[in-house]
């Protein structure tokens, strides 16, 4: 009766490949579903291959079962779910908050990371408005050990000791600081009064009204294969109307690029108020990449998306490149270079709004700015033609 049981009691997924080229995701199953069919809760879930070994595997907080999954070009793939004690797999998608950095929120996988600042900063008067990047050049995580190095034991330590010596000071902090590679990474992106990497905004008429520093956080996911994050953003008043941004930052294993869900409370009556305005003026939603002084020439509009190499903040002592880029593969988009930066403008706006931004360093996984449009198109292929999984 007990094998009979064993046998009712597990689910096959299956995963197909309708494309001609390999692909590697994360798929998504029905959790409610998953359980209700197995007879047990998603605390005691069991996921395995075709070769009958463990997988990592997470629920979500929408509701999903996530699975990695790798297809070879037409083939399929056969998962198993069943009831089980699961084992465990490191924690690779992770973000946390910083308050011993004013507040910075900071996020990363295996392929790179990201952070947005807070309040703390905000009350400062510093203007940081969009999405840093930071790189790295290993699967592991890396950036709260670099925030605990610089702005809480190292750096605080040396300022204090030398205080007066300039010469030793400035020294040890080259050896220390984030800022320079020492063999994991650093932060070389300069975002300031800019989107950065990716932050969106809305358009009044040819005007950019930037975001300012988020006053609002909640971790939704975290886990092997997915961090998700929750923002509201401190409100902004536009032409007289008070409007508050909200952002849903979602980020897989193995992903160059992070998935954006924006809406914005008060944009109905902004735009209501400046349609009457004389003259009467668009209010349009936009995200995309800010250009560096050192070169604001190696930029592509793409038919949906924008990309740009960038040169870093310190190009002479950094010398590979960090490779950016903003995707819209849904709806109408105009792309366009405004000022310092490039940008994807949806006119058509009117409620929540999904896009991707992301990522890559020369030192790492994308060596050439070839590679870069390679991989991005890569990445819109798999949006566009999706793994196609079955439960069975």
């Amino acid at each position: 009766m007990n094998l009979l049981l064993a046998a009712v009691t597990l689910l096959t997924v299956e995963v197909g490949n309708p494309s001609d080229e390999y692909r590697e995701q994360i798929i998504e199953l029905p959790l409610d579903s998953v359980c209700q069919k197995l007879g047990t809760t998603k605390e005691h879930l069991r996921v395995r291959d075709a070769a009958g070994l463990d997988v990592p595997f997470q629920t979500t907080y929408d509701g999903k079962l996530l699975v990695e999954a790798g297809v070879r070009r037409g083939g399929k793939a056969r998962f198993t779910v069943s009831e089980g004690v699961a084992t465990q797999f490191p924690t690779v998608c992770h973000g946390s908050l910083h308050p011993e950095r004013k507040d910075d929120f900071a996020w990363e996988n295996d392929r790179g990371a990201y952070r947005v600042y807070g309040p703390a900063l905000e009350k400062t008067g510093e203007r940081s408005f969009g999405i840093d990047v930071w790189t790295k050049n290993t699967p592991e995580l890396v950036v709260d050990d670099r925030y605990y190095i610089e702005d809480v034991v190292t750096i605080p330590r040396i300022d204090s000791i030398y205080r007066n010596n300039w010469h030793v000071r400035d020294s040890l902090y080259r050896l220390i600081s984030y800022h320079y590679d020492h063999g994991r990474g650093l932060d070389p992106y300069r975002v300031g009064a800019s989107l950065g990497c990716g932050a969106p905004a809305l358009m009044v008429g040819d005007s950019l009204v930037l975001p300012y520093c988020f006053q609002r956080y909640e971790v939704l996911d975290e886990g092997p294969l997915r961090f998700s994050v929750r923002f509201e953003q401190s409100p902004r008043t536009v032409c007289g109307v008070r409007v508050v941004e909200n952002r849903i930052v979602t980020l897989d294993k193995g992903s160059n690029f992070c998935r954006m869900e924006v809406w914005y409370i008060g944009f109905k009556n902004l735009s209501q108020l400046m349609s009457k305005a004389v003259p009467a003026q668009t209010v349009q939603f936009c995200s995309g990449v800010v250009l560096q002084p050192e070169d604001r020439e190696s930029y592509v509009l793409g038919e949906n998306y924008v990309s740009y190499t960038d040169p870093t903040d310190q190009p002479n002592v950094h010398q590979a490149p960090l490779y950016v880029a903003v995707l819209f593969p849904n709806g109408t988009v105009t792309t366009k270079q405004q000022g310092n930066h490039v940008l994807g403008i949806v006119s058509d706006y009117n409620g929540p709004y999904t896009y991707y931004f992301g990522s890559a360093w020369a030192k790492y996984d994308v060596r050439t700015e070839q590679e870069w449009q390679d991989r991005i198109q890569w990445f819109m292929r798999q949006l566009q033609q999706p793994l196609v999984v079955t439960l069975k």
